[in-house]
């Protein structure tokens, strides 16, 4: 039998046991039972164990998706289903509060103290503190040429993973970019925990492929402009390098900088607190009873400290999105925030206006009947809101759909060109769309032609 020792932040002793048996099936067993909250919706704290499907539910999530794990996997020789066995090499800073680490271990440092637990990367921006507003600036923050900030940056472009004198990937990020988490230094510039300590990162850089490269722009725009016409928080960005070097750097909403000292924030995406692995984080690969829908979606936003102002933020996010052709904001781009007995909506992130994409613009999951966005129509969006806990589709909020269309369209008129054209020209596209669903009149949009990519 393998064992991991769970821990969460602010939390001396060990608050749970992670194991796998001969047969590979996982349990959780927590040890600690005054806990201010659990560490996921899906698993309330209790006595007796959990079994493999609970258990994998939330911890599979933890681990990336992407080469780097490969990398771990043929380095160890750890089978990809051994979830006890990846979290043992890489478990020792997650995303949220959580270490999982070997029993008797140490969890990651706690806090990270900036003047002893990390180290700067030579070449690194000097990265300003965030703004309170999103806006489109695109003047990138510079990295020296031929440096081992840039020699990482490349890396990452090129291999999806970190370069050959990193012995090892310092956290365990989803997703399918090549990205790296890193902290912000005192002095503006960015650094990486020092080998062993397992200290919070602040920042996360992801790094697209070469022929992907406009994707930066494009995710920065589109983030700047769901922070700008709606009140729910955004994760802030900023774009890092030129050329065809750029990566995007995201501000961690789940890590808290108070002086010298970097704490971690426990929260879990929206797979996780379903129970669901990484596989069902569209609705379409789920079944009934274990698919990410809009009832199940509605069901979780009831669970939150303020219910109702999660319902309304989740109804705009939504809109937003489809506004800005992002139908790929499945379970895992949506998240619980602890700081409380109740978790909160987090604020949003991986903003992607795929629409552009030769991928299938299905939704991740349906508003009533429609499975993508120019398609939706009043009957689906009532269904929409009735799911997510409202008596129905009222005035205000038709009222508010409209102002939000109106707002996005606002928005990209002053977006800048070349770099901007092709997401104004999105969501003209889908505002127009919407307005003829709705009758909502917000008069003709210019726009060339966007393809549907119909499922």
């Amino acid at each position: 039998m393998k064992e991991l020792d769970v821990y969460l932040e602010a939390v001396q002793p060990p608050i749970g046991r992670l194991s796998s048996g001969a047969d590979g099936n996982l349990a959780f067993q927590y040890t600690h039972a005054e806990l201010l909250h659990p560490i996921s919706v899906s698993l309330p704290v209790r006595e007796a164990p959990y079994g493999d499907v609970e258990s994998r539910g939330f911890f599979s999530n933890l681990l990336f998706e992407n080469e780097m794990r490969d990398q771990v996997m043929a380095r160890h020789g750890i089978a990809a289903s051994d979830i006890v066995g990846l979290l043992y090499h890489l478990g020792t800073d997650c995303p949220g509060a959580i270490s999982c680490v070997p029993r008797g271990d140490a969890p990651g440092k706690r806090p990270g103290v900036l003047s002893e637990d990390y180290d700067v990367l030579e070449g690194s921006p000097v990265v300003p503190d965030d703004d309170a507003r999103q806006d489109y600036g695109l003047d990138p923050l510079p990295v020296a040429d031929k440096s081992e900030f840039a020699r990482l940056m490349q890396s990452l472009r090129d291999h999806r993973r970190l370069p050959d004198e990193n012995v090892k990937d310092p956290s365990p990020l989803a997703g399918v970019q090549g990205k790296i988490a890193l902290t912000r230094m005192a002095d503006g510039r960015l650094g990486l925990p020092r080998a062993g300590s397992g200290a919070p990162t602040t920042h996360i850089l992801k790094v697209p492929r070469a022929a992907a490269m406009t994707s930066v722009v494009r995710e920065h725009l589109a983030m700047a402009i769901m922070a700008r016409v709606q009140g729910h928080p955004v994760a802030h960005t900023q774009i890092v390098g030129e050329g065809d070097l750029r990566g995007l750097l995201v501000t961690r909403f789940d890590r808290e900088a108070n002086g010298q000292d970097i704490r971690r924030l426990h929260q879990e995406d929206f797979c996780q607190a379903l129970g669901l692995g990484h596989q069902l984080k569209y609705e379409r690969n789920g079944v009934e009873g274990r698919q990410f829908n809009a009832t199940a979606i509605g069901q979780l936003l009831g669970q939150t400290a303020t219910p109702g102002a999660s319902r309304q933020a989740f109804f705009e996010l939504t809109l937003v999105n489809m506004l800005l052709g992002n139908s790929d904001n499945h379970a895992k781009n949506h998240a619980f925030l602890f700081r409380g007995a109740k978790p909160d909506l987090a604020p949003a992130y991986d903003i992607d206006p795929v629409l552009l994409d030769n991928v299938t613009h299905e939704m991740a999951f349906r508003l009533g009947s429609a499975r993508i966005g120019e398609d939706i129509a009043a009957d689906d969006l009532d269904a929409f809101c009735k799911a997510l806990g409202y008596r129905a589709l009222t005035s205000p909020l038709i009222r508010r759909s409209k102002e939000l269309a109106l707002a996005c369209v606002e928005s990209v008129n002053d977006l800048p060109r070349p770099s901007g054209k092709r997401l104004g020209d999105v969501v003209r596209q889908q505002a127009h769309h919407f307005s003829e669903n709705f009758d909502l009149e917000i008069g003709p949009q210019d726009f060339d032609l966007v393809p549907s990519n119909r499922p």
